[in-house]
């Protein structure tokens, strides 16, 4: 026992998840562009409590979706509030975890051995891409309704896979109940848990793995309480900033979906602006490959990235440009849509 007790004080005694969730981190975390991948973490977190507390109310059936939208708008003590949060967390968790992907991107920190983080970021990223266009569909107003029957009009398009898929999201061959049913599943149940899991996920990769070396980086700084409690006041600050929004811009709800009548607008939700206008653009199976080649590419840069280096390109230029490019193009797609 004595034995055990030294080798114990030597370092021998295998360190705790305690302290390895304690580990110090490096200094660039503290920099405000390096902050990006834990606001999205928050957000996830009030997404989660709004969620689960619309949920006492909502009802998917066609005959009461809109009903139930309207009564937590305008009847239920605070429920435009507890709406409006949570459609003001998605906007914003997307928003960052796309600013999170041009940082990233940017600074080539998916380099070796940070591929697998990139590729788990990238899936959580496309899985809230799937929870926003869910809870659009939920609210069931004329907007949604026909947005929704245009998205997955889309998905039909796609050669040989196209209309089992269409079928399987709408339940038949057009947006009913057995759709609205089938999203609500979706965006209740099978994403949430799908979600969770890649976030947490993707944090262990990441501290497994460590983070990129960054240029001006030196020392390291402690996990707690420095870094968490930073990363506190950075929620703390955030959610002051989404109740601010939310109430100066509350939620509004059009007029109840109308299958009979085609919706003034039915562009989707912001984050999915620039690839319907994409699609409006080009012939649909072609814009949609297109789309989903580029997802792929995204998805295994940092291996192309590997095999240009180790052949001699200049991949921090060529980062730039397609960064700038990619996000041009996007702004000017977005522009475009807000014309039509």
């Amino acid at each position: 026992m004595a034995t055990e007790a030294a080798q114990t004080e030597q370092g021998g005694k295998e360190k705790s998840w305690i302290d390895y969730i304690q580990k110090d981190l490096p200094q660039h975390l503290d920099w405000w562009p390096y902050t990006l991948g834990a606001i999205p973490l928050t957000l996830f977190g009030i997404l989660v409590v709004t969620g689960l507390l619309l949920t006492f109310y909502y009802v998917p059936s066609p005959e009461k979706a809109y009903e139930s939208v309207e009564q937590i708008t305008n009847e239920v003590y605070l429920g435009w509030f507890i709406r409006g949060l949570h459609k003001t967390s998605v906007d914003l968790m997307i928003l960052f975890l796309l600013f999170h992907v041009i940082r990233v991107f940017i600074t080539r920190a998916y380099r070796t051995p940070g591929e697998l983080k990139w590729v788990s970021g990238s899936i959580v990223l496309f899985v809230t891409f799937g929870m926003g266009f869910t809870g659009y569909s939920l609210v069931y107003d004329n907007v949604s309704y026909w947005g929704m029957t245009v998205v997955t009009n889309m998905v039909g398009t796609l050669p040989v896979v196209g209309t089992p898929l269409l079928y399987l999201l709408r339940g038949g061959e057009e947006v009913s109940g057995v759709t609205l049913l089938r999203l609500y599943d979706l965006h209740t149940k099978l994403l949430p848990v799908l979600l969770g899991g890649l976030v947490l996920g993707h944090v262990v990769v990441v501290r497994l793995m460590g983070f990129a070396d960054v240029e001006g980086s030196r020392g390291l700084h402690p996990f707690y309480p420095e870094h968490t409690l930073k990363m506190g006041a950075i929620a703390v600050g955030l959610l002051v900033l989404i109740v601010n929004v939310v109430m100066i811009f509350p939620p509004i709800l059009g007029p109840p979906a109308n299958p009979q009548e085609v919706a003034s607008d039915v562009s989707p939700p912001w984050y999915f602006s620039a690839p319907y206008m994409w699609i409006t653009l080009l012939p649909g199976p072609l814009a949609l490959l297109s789309l989903m080649g580029g997802a792929g590419l995204f998805v295994v840069y940092p291996f192309i990235d590997r095999v240009l280096t180790e052949r001699g390109w200049p991949m921090t230029i060529i980062n730039a440009v397609v960064g700038a490019v990619v996000v041009g193009a996007v702004v000017v797609l977005m522009y475009l849509d807000t014309q039509m």
